[in-house]
């Protein structure tokens, strides 16, 4: 089974045994309405005084929600931009997505399905790419490099990327390099044999380990992205997440 081919199926099985669980674990208590709530009010934290960089109006301008899941910071998004495609590697979540925002309500809104390596936009077509809670997911470094690579690809001249990185690993120790090493099969069933949630062990959720935070630049600059700034998340606990703000290197 193909790397694409096991992100997607992986997923999908987490989408279809509780979707918003699996986009939110720690915020979801089954309201729907507060789940793009919040999703609105972090994009007032999160984005807006990103959006300033944007040398044109963002009313103007087209974003790319890159992992969009469910669709909550698209929804954002779609308020602030004259065009938002949101894109995910799970056939479920974007089947979902599109039916929680519907065309009808939100017209300039549209969700494409990836394969996790590739985004289907075309080049130099997005002037704003986004990216939360999803990086820290892909399972291996090269899935990493492969995806900001593409962000790159479709990032206008002018854009502006906020990509939300994992920067310390919870738990980093001798235990947790271990658990790095299992196969997903043994991940998943030693997870199963302790009452654990063996859909949250193997490496399309847990991710690779995480990068230093001086490391970062580095990181993109070999996906032809210029760091611009590295901002603190006030969304996660000190240290374990940033916000990488970049632009895309002259070809």
């Amino acid at each position: 089974m193909g790397l694409s081919h096991r992100m997607r199926e992986n997923w999908d099985r987490r989408a279809r045994r509780d979707a918003f669980y699996y986009v939110k674990t720690a915020h979801w208590d089954g309201d729907v309405d507060a789940f793009f709530a919040l999703g609105e009010e972090r994009a007032a934290i999160l984005i807006d005084p990103v959006l300033e960089r944007l040398r044109q109006p963002s009313t103007s301008s087209a974003a790319l929600d890159v992992g969009c899941g469910l669709g909550r910071f698209s929804r954002a998004l779609a308020r602030r931009f004259r065009e938002v495609v949101g894109v995910d590697v799970s056939t479920e979540m974007v089947a979902k997505a599109r039916e929680l925002n519907p065309t009808e309500q939100f017209p300039n809104l549209r969700f494409e399905l990836g394969d996790g390596l590739r985004l289907p936009a075309p080049s130099a077509s997005a002037d704003f790419v986004w990216s939360y809670e999803v990086f820290q997911h892909m399972p291996t470094l090269e899935v990493t490099r492969s995806n900001l690579a593409e962000v790159r690809r479709v990032l206008s001249p002018d854009g502006v990327a906020l990509i939300h990185v994992r920067t310390e690993d919870e738990g980093r120790g001798i235990r947790a390099r271990l658990g790095w090493m299992l196969p997903d099969s043994v991940a998943r069933a030693a997870k199963r044999a302790v009452g654990g949630d063996d859909l949250a062990s193997d490496s399309t959720f847990r991710g690779a380990e995480s990068l230093p935070r001086e490391e970062l630049p580095e990181l993109l600059a070999s996906a032809g992205l210029s760091v611009t700034e590295i901002r603190d998340d006030p969304t996660h606990p000190p240290r374990s997440r940033a916000f990488v703000v970049a632009t895309a290197e002259p070809s």
